[in-house]
């Protein structure tokens, strides 16, 4: 079930146009991202309905390892624990580490705003290496409003403020213009990285959608918008990490969807008309879901709305 009055993908094609060179910029981006890299960077789904947190109080970035990698001190072995992600020089001012070394009350004291979210620039280190008191673990996540490669930690799309100025009312007036909102400034670091990235991809997949129907894979946005969706799709292309509750089912919704993106991307439709049709189906429902979402974690009444549309947990 799609979201009411969402503008889903393939219904409206109006700011197609308008976005078609923020996909070249991305290829771009990366292009240099890799470059540094080598010298040294909800709608809701028919079958089930996301899972989220009864609180809609801050959650303490202690707690919050969604979109995270957990790194065990003593080893230096990586985990599992990461969804979002993109690659350039590091980030870290030690070699061969991932992130900046940091402690929670250090980040509190110097980046957390009147809400409580932690906020670092992209120009000052983003991804973090976070100690845990008491633990051998080091949390490495990424404290900026835009999803970046870990390695350089730069973002992987475009982080204009004209983007901005056209997806933040995309992501809200637009789909649901009887509804009141949070400004750019209340908004959570991962609200505000989809509302760039899932507008950018959305343009993605439609340019796809023309490709498909015209029967002509041969452009270079059709090229650049595939490259775009396999970035998205890497391990080290990471989301801001979860600093709310509800963030924790946004970035479920989000890696389903960037995971679904990359299996796009491998496939070459020229050689299998039939199947690249079927997983762009799945793109686009993994997409709308998140879209979705996102808007109704954007409006002031944001639990009355979840539980209108997918009902009480």
């Amino acid at each position: 079930m799609v979201l009411r009055n969402i503008h889903t993908i393939g219904e409206d094609h109006t700011m197609k146009m308008k976005w078609n060179y923020t996909i070249k910029t991305f290829t771009v981006m990366f292009g240099l991202a890799a470059f540094l890299t080598a010298c040294g960077g909800g709608a809701k789904e028919t079958s089930s309905s996301p899972e989220s947190a009864a609180s809609t109080e801050v959650a303490s970035p202690e707690t919050s390892s969604s979109n995270a990698v957990t790194e065990t001190a003593a080893t230096g072995s990586n985990g599992s624990e990461q969804t979002g992600s993109a690659t350039a020089e590091s980030s870290s001012t030690d070699d061969g580490k991932i992130g900046k070394d940091s402690t929670l009350e250090e980040l509190k004291q110097q980046y957390a705003d009147k809400l409580g979210y932690i906020r670092i620039p992209l120009n000052d280190h983003p991804v973090r290496r976070v100690s845990e008191e008491g633990s051998k673990n080091i949390n490495i996540a990424n404290y900026s409003d835009a999803v970046v490669d870990m390695n350089a930690g730069v973002p992987i799309h475009s982080d204009s403020q004209r983007l901005i100025d056209d997806a933040f009312p995309f992501f809200t007036t637009v789909q649901a213009p009887d509804e009141s909102y949070v400004t750019w400034e209340e908004a959570t670091n991962l609200e505000r990285a989809m509302v760039k990235t899932l507008f950018i991809a959305r343009e993605g997949l439609l340019i796809i959608e023309d490709a498909m129907k015209n029967k002509d894979y041969s452009s270079t946005s059709f090229h650049d918008s595939k490259d775009f969706f396999s970035i998205t799709a890497k391990f080290e292309s990471m989301a801001p990490v979860a600093q709310h509750p509800r963030d924790i089912t946004l970035s479920t919704l989000y890696d389903k969807a960037r995971t679904s993106w990359g299996k796009l991307a491998a496939m070459d439709p020229e050689q299998d008309e039939a199947a690249f049709a079927e997983m762009y189906k799945t793109t686009r429902t993994d997409a709308n879901n998140a879209m979705g979402f996102l808007n109704v974690l954007l409006s002031t009444n944001e639990e009355e709305r979840v539980e209108e549309i997918y009902g009480k947990k």
